[in-house]
């Protein structure tokens, strides 16, 4: 084989461990074809909420406030590109591209007690951990333990005036009545703060898994 030859096939063979290399490592997912197993899970997350009269339906979406590619707050508004997110593992993650891929993490650090927990995608500070993210139809669902938010988000103002994406974590309590009554279980809840809209959030792919 010429020199040449064997140079331009080095080079070649370099640039492709380089590109392997620079997809990320996510729970063991090294290569192409795991990569595009994730993408029939992907959609965009669309946000139902209350109507008004002759309101004219124009879609409210998940989105981030951040260049796209960046860690940011999550909101909601009507957004003609929205990204795209998929649950793996009972994480919920959104992928910009093969080589950034962000969790949609939920904090407790608004400072507010009327705020408990609001959501931001990629950012790793106060962090709330054991949570999981499941879909239940359409809708989705985040659950800590017990608690569940019963599939409601809401569009409040955070500290700073920003408009952010919260959720408010609800609780099953279990009891038995006296005399062998059968047990009963209730949800017990707190109403949102005034100002906030109340949110569901969907993924309408037919192809999501």
């Amino acid at each position: 084989m010429p020199r040449t030859a064997v140079i331009v096939l080095a080079a070649s063979c370099i640039a492709y461990i380089s590109f392997v290399a620079a997809i990320p490592s996510f729970e063991g997912i090294t290569s192409w074809f795991d990569i595009g197993s994730l993408v029939p899970g992907m959609s965009y997350l669309e946000a139902l909420g209350p109507k008004t009269p002759n309101d004219v339906h124009i879609p409210f979406y998940v989105s981030i406030q951040a260049p796209r590619g960046y860690p940011g707050n999550a909101t909601i508004y009507r957004n003609k590109s929205p990204p795209l997110f998929y649950i793996h593992q009972n994480q919920l993650w959104h992928y910009h591209n093969d080589s950034t891929i962000l969790p949609m993490n939920v904090h407790n650090s608004t400072g507010s007690p009327q705020l408990p927990l609001q959501l931001m995608v990629g950012k790793t500070r106060d962090v709330v951990t054991g949570g999981k993210w499941r879909w239940q139809g359409t809708m989705l669902f985040y659950e800590h333990g017990s608690q569940t938010n019963q599939g409601l988000f809401y569009s409040c103002q955070d500290t700073t005036g920003l408009m952010g994406l919260f959720l408010f974590l609800q609780w099953s309590v279990s009891f038995i009545i006296l005399f062998g009554a059968p047990l009963r279980r209730f949800v017990a809840s707190s109403a949102p703060p005034p100002g906030c809209t109340p949110f569901t959030i969907h993924s309408f792919s037919s192809i999501r898994r």
